[in-house]
């Protein structure tokens, strides 16, 4: 089940979400296909189309345009893998409508399975956004927290059914 459903303040301008989900498959498993960028939305329904953008395939400097539903309508990003340390973690960023959005996907091996982290995080860096985002958050973040978790039970989901397989 679905656990850490939090909310943070790193700093004035940042509000993190974080959940996490516990999945009965092995970290390396369940690292091998969250890092498979070009193939999640196979296994993600809330991601329509993925297109990598380049030769990279995986790793850091990754760039992919994703198409996703977000609250109702398609909507597409150019996201970008910033640091990557595998097989644990690796961060990701894009930029867009004044913010720069952020996410840590992490694997944490337990005695059974592991353990998958997100955490999802926007800096406004204009005027209007810090606005809209003072405004918009409380109505946002139910919405964001949904997706991440949608996300998440997805990937539990598809690592548990391929594992097993």
């Amino acid at each position: 089940m679905l656990d850490n459903h939090r909310t943070k303040r790193n700093n004035p301008r940042m509000k993190t979400l974080t959940c996490s989900v516990e999945v009965n498959a092995p970290a390396a498993r369940v690292w091998d296909l969250i890092t498979d960028i070009e193939h999640a939305h196979e296994f993600i329904p809330g991601i329509k189309a993925i297109e990598i953008l380049g030769d990279k395939k995986s790793g850091l400097g990754l760039r992919w345009r994703e198409t996703r539903v977000m609250f109702g309508k398609e909507a597409t990003e150019t996201l970008e893998i910033t640091e990557w340390r595998p097989p644990r973690e690796y961060a990701v960023t894009a930029a867009n409508h004044g913010c720069v959005y952020r996410s840590i996907i992490r694997v944490v091996p337990q005695s059974r399975g592991c353990r998958v982290e997100f955490e999802f995080g926007a800096t406004p860096v204009t005027i209007l956004a810090r606005i809209m985002g003072t405004l918009m958050a409380p109505l946002m973040t139910g919405s964001i927290r949904k997706m991440l978790v949608g996300d998440l039970e997805a990937i539990k989901q598809h690592a548990e059914e391929t594992a097993q397989g």
